[in-house]
């Protein structure tokens, strides 16, 4: 297919700001794919029906996420528009676990039981993958088929974000770890709580800062964790810190770890955090299994570190993290697409 002349639109429910970007990048118009159908079909496989038949005829979509994919997949079925699925949401990691929750009831049985008919639907209908991780990739790549075109691009840091974070300095001779996101249970945040106690057994004053809006304040039972919640400027979670944590059970690429590594963190991640990429690059020590005990060792062994090995790591992390601007990952994104688009 010819990038060029084609006709582009993002299909979306609640994009993410660096989706946004990518769509500009493109120059994708960007389409909620809910404005289709009456408010009473709910979230089902009916209402995605009616909104893939009535969304506007594009040459390709681009699908954000894994909920507006039932509504592209009948719009290619119908229509014959070619479907790109940029991976970055956890659904398709998810498939064919008990645990499995979509938007409805019959989603959800889908996928749980439903894994091999997803599979053949993604092989003869998903024309093209964008991941935003190797990671999401790795996982998404047995569904579509070997034959797929796929590509990988990274999110960024919002601007305004990777601007206020370059100057920030943080504490790196204590003992303070920081972690930034949603109270999901995706995100792993009880299983580093779980974690602390043992943390403490070999840094009796090691604190765990939890920020974000919602997360139980029963956390701040186990002794060293702060529940600090929402924070207007992300410099003020960071400044107190020397290490940064991301325990997600899963978790695509989380932007809140290049935002750390931005400010000077080193971020300790899990082995199924899309970001392992990164932290892997500033030592492959910060990468460990999700898990508690798994946690507490690397954050002990961080805090084991010597002033200076710290802010070797510090610079090694801020240097990675300045290469997440806005421009340069908008246009990384739209040569990635580009070259999916070609191979069609």
């Amino acid at each position: 297919m010819n990038p060029d002349s084609a006709r582009v639109a993002m299909l979306y429910q609640d994009p993410h700001p660096a989706h946004r970007g990518f769509a500009e990048a493109i120059g994708a118009d960007l389409v909620d794919f809910r404005g289709f159908s009456p408010d009473a079909l709910g979230d089902g496989l009916p209402a995605d029906v009616v909104n893939g038949l009535r969304a506007p005829p594009y040459d390709v979509y681009l699908v954000e996420g894994s909920r507006p994919l039932y509504a592209a997949l009948v719009n290619r079925v119908v229509r014959g528009s070619r479907l790109v699925y940029l991976c970055a949401d956890h659904g398709l990691y998810s498939l064919g676990r008990d645990d499995f929750e979509g938007s409805s009831g019959l989603k959800s049985l889908v996928g749980r039981f439903g894994g091999p008919a997803v599979s053949a639907v993604g092989r003869r209908y998903v024309d093209g993958v964008v991941a935003v991780s190797e990671f999401a990739a790795d996982f998404t790549r047995p569904i579509v088929g070997a034959d797929t075109p796929m590509a990988v691009a990274h999110p960024y840091v919002q601007p305004d974000v990777y601007d206020s974070l370059g100057g920030v300095a943080p504490s790196l001779d204590g003992k303070v770890a920081v972690t930034v996101g949603r109270p999901s249970e995706y995100k792993g945040v009880d299983l580093l709580v779980e974690a602390w106690p043992r943390v403490r057994e070999r840094h009796p004053e090691a604190e765990l800062h939890v920020v974000g809006g919602g997360h139980p304040e029963s956390y701040a039972d186990t002794p060293g964790v702060r529940v600090r919640g929402y924070v207007e400027d992300l410099a003020d979670a960071f400044v107190p810190a020397s290490l940064y944590v991301q325990p997600s059970r899963m978790d695509t690429f989380p932007v809140s770890v290049l935002e750390a590594m931005r400010a000077g963190l080193p971020p300790l991640v899990t082995d199924t955090t899309g970001t392992r990429s990164e932290a892997r690059e500033v030592d492959p020590s910060l990468v460990v299994s999700a898990d508690p005990e798994s946690l507490a060792g690397g954050v002990s062994t961080y805090f084991d570190r010597v002033s200076e090995e710290r802010r070797r790591l510090s610079d090694l992390a801020r240097k990675r993290g300045s290469t997440f601007d806005a421009e340069s990952r908008k246009a990384a994104f739209a040569e990635a697409f580009r070259g999916v688009l070609e191979e069609l």
